[in-house]
């Protein structure tokens, strides 16, 4: 399955000649100022140079680390790439203003767009994204800077770090135990990606329905929830679900308080959100909002929390409920009527929502002043969701133990 990437926007009528001029002054000034860290190393404490370059960008730092060895040392250290996570994420939101955007184009085909938002400096790295060692359907993320892909036809999933260009394979996916011959699993399925505080290991979560091969039945049975750790770069059988839920994938990457959710359904209009601990492997379900028969809903985040988001046909009123640890549904507002939308997509900063309107395009909408940007996406696709575009120093491959507590090779 290809995967096909396409910026936005481009430099205005600029020749390969003019490119090339443009990359050689690039790289000349970059040679200067290594030149110049280079002289002026060996004046600073080394508590100091590790503490600016914690705040500096990764493709800075992928730069600084040809400035000495003693810059490379601190750059590659876990307790850097920690303190790099802390202080550049969390005090500086340039990294929030770039997203990506998949489009529906075939089963051969996901588009996927980069895009900047609010003008801030932040680009993504085009070859990067377009030299990715992986083609990958569907992404989920980010996570500390990691991506889950999913490769539809080929079954294939991987973790993949566009930032330092690190791409991880994952092993083909187990079958529940005592699962019979008789039974497949379903090529479509959900997932989710997360951190495990309690261990401090990265999980993905599958879950996926199966049904007996006979082609004359048509008998679907409960979902299987499969878990892989990538500390130990294996994946296990968690339970099934109590039904056979038809689970809806999520356009946006829905991680809150170390959980992952989905919204799910059995038969008609009987609607449940599924969620799962990614501390202790638990999943659980919840009932949606009471009374609420939207035409059209998604699952997104807001003020921290879990909320849903519905739009009503009638009226095209948008409503928000939020989920408290209390475990009850509180509508936060409903506004409208808003007749150019036609679904919600998900979050952004700032309490954003990200809604789609009926001739594609995708908007930005501030519920606190009711202002909607146009984020120049008019794509007559289906979208099939939206990310942060974030990246970091996270090693993929360092993540992983061996059963000697060694790093296995390469893979």
């Amino acid at each position: 399955m290809a995967l096909s990437l396409q910026r936005y926007t481009r430099p205005d009528e600029m020749n390969s000649f003019t490119q090339f001029l443009k990359l050689r002054t690039m790289k000349v000034k970059e040679r200067s100022m290594l030149i110049a860290l280079e002289k002026i190393v060996c004046y600073l404490p080394e508590n100091l140079i590790f503490e600016i370059l914690s705040r500096l960008s990764v493709k800075d730092l992928l730069q600084f680390k040809s400035v000495c060895k003693s810059w490379c040392d601190i750059i590659s250290s876990p307790v850097f790439v920690s303190k790099h996570l802390n202080n550049y994420y969390n005090n500086n939101d340039d990294w929030r203003g770039c997203l990506l955007a998949q489009f529906y184009v075939s089963h051969a085909e996901i588009q996927l767009y980069d895009k900047l938002v609010d003008e801030t400096p932040r680009v993504v790295d085009y070859e990067i994204l377009y030299n990715m060692p992986m083609y990958c359907s569907y992404v989920c993320g980010p996570c500390d800077g990691l991506y889950y892909v999913y490769q539809y036809y080929s079954d294939g999933r991987a973790l993949w770090n566009p930032a330092i260009n690190e791409l991880k394979t994952l092993p083909e996916i187990i079958r529940k135990p005592d699962f019979p011959d008789e039974f497949t699993y379903a090529r479509n399925e959900v997932y989710g990606f997360g951190f495990d505080h309690v261990t401090g290991d990265y999980k993905v979560v599958v879950m996926k329905s199966y049904w007996k091969l006979d082609r004359e039945s048509n008998l679907k049975h409960h979902v299987s929830v499969l878990v892989y750790s990538l500390r130990a770069d294996s994946w296990r059988y968690c339970g099934d679900l109590a039904k056979a839920y038809d689970l809806k994938r999520n356009k946006c990457y829905i991680y809150v308080n170390g959980c992952c959710y989905w919204l799910g359904s059995f038969g008609y209009r009987s609607e449940v959100i599924i969620s799962f601990d990614m501390a202790n492997d638990s999943f659980k379900e919840i009932d949606v909002p009471d009374n609420v028969l939207p035409s059209s809903k998604c699952l997104a985040v807001y003020d921290d929390s879990l909320v849903y988001l519905s739009l009503r046909e009638t009226g095209k009123i948008f409503d928000i409920w939020s989920w408290s640890e209390e475990g009850c549904w509180t509508k936060k507002f409903s506004v409208g009527p808003l007749p150019h939308f036609s679904c919600p997509i998900g979050h952004w900063k700032g309490n954003r929502l990200i809604l789609q309107s009926g001739d594609g395009k995708l908007l930005l909408y501030d519920p606190d002043t009711q202002e909607t940007e146009d984020l120049a996406f008019k794509n007559l696709m289906q979208c099939q969701g939206v990310y942060a575009y974030m990246e970091s120093l996270v090693s993929i491959k360092d993540q992983i133990q061996n059963e000697a507590g060694q790093q296995p090779e390469d893979s």
